[in-house]
């Protein structure tokens, strides 16, 4: 999977990518030790990244976009304002 702006520097290198809808969406999961690390949706030209995923997550430059199943969201944690809602909630 090829992204311009995106470089695999963990110790497994560019995840293991496995369909979860054909044709539709792919997750990818770190080689060593299984973590998901990404996912890629057809529709969609940008890959999600999953921020525990980075090394580094504190550069000015990273904002989320988007927040998956906010009405599961334990009630101590605030939500991530002005993102995109999914249609998993």
């Amino acid at each position: 999977m090829g992204f311009e702006t995106v470089t695999w520097t963990g110790e497994g290198g560019e995840p293991t990518w496995y369909e979860t809808f054909e044709g539709e969406a792919k997750r990818g999961f770190c080689p060593t030790c299984g973590s998901r690390l990404a996912a890629i949706d057809s529709d969609i030209p940008e890959i999600g990244i999953n921020v525990t995923a980075l090394d580094d997550n504190s550069g000015p430059d990273l904002v989320p976009i988007h927040a998956s199943f906010r009405d599961n969201a334990v009630h101590w944690l605030p939500p991530v304002p002005e993102t995109k809602h999914s249609a998993a909630g």
